[in-house]
């Protein structure tokens, strides 16, 4: 939310203007927030927006509120003292994965668990050195140092296979964007999981 402004809570949201990316975990952020607050998702009206179009129509207030992640949150946050209306806590799990193509991940499973292991690795730095991870990161993403730390320290470390848990916490998400429409039509998730090879 902008720093001046008067909504409290995701109620305050009904009849107002959203910008998010459709089909992402805020999108479904959104969905899970609205629905605890007892507004109908019919009753906000979304912006379907990129993250860098998205912060010039928050800053101009061409919108109401942004859905976003790390680290745009976190450069809102201290570029323009955005405050969090909510997060997902408590409210959506959010997992970060790493997507291939099934066609390869098949024919290359050495290869691919060869870069699994080294994004392991670059986890395990970042998660101890944010600094200079904030320092390398931010001018690669166009972010100063400063909001990308904030991200970093924010973050949840630690590459795994998925669970079956969290498997199922995904079918739900993507029932849900079946539902609403950013799904053409039904995803079974479990038949698109890569199982490890070691």
């Amino acid at each position: 939310m902008p720093k001046d402004s008067q909504r409290k809570s995701v109620s305050d949201l009904k009849g107002k203007k959203v910008a998010l990316n459709k089909g992402s975990n805020v999108h479904y952020l959104l969905v899970r927030a609205l629905e605890k607050a007892g507004v109908a998702y019919e009753d906000v009206e979304k912006v379907f927006l990129a993250p860098a179009d998205a912060r010039a129509a928050f800053e101009r207030g061409a919108i109401d509120a942004w859905a976003i992640w790390d680290p745009f949150q976190a450069a809102a946050e201290v570029a323009i003292q955005a405050k969090t209306l909510t997060d997902g806590e408590g409210l959506v799990p959010n997992h970060q994965v790493y997507l291939t193509a099934q066609p390869i991940s098949a024919a290359h499973p050495k290869a691919v668990d060869t870069v699994i292991g080294a994004l392991a690795e670059i986890d395990q730095w970042i998660a101890a050195n944010p600094q200079a991870a904030a320092d390398q990161l931010g001018p690669s993403i166009g972010i100063p140092a400063p909001s990308i730390k904030v991200a970093v320290k924010r973050q949840t470390y630690g590459i795994k296979p998925l669970s079956e848990e969290v498997v199922a916490e995904q079918q739900k998400i993507a029932d849900a964007f079946f539902k609403l429409g950013p799904l053409l039509k039904p995803v079974v998730i479990a038949d698109i999981v890569r199982k490890p090879s070691i």
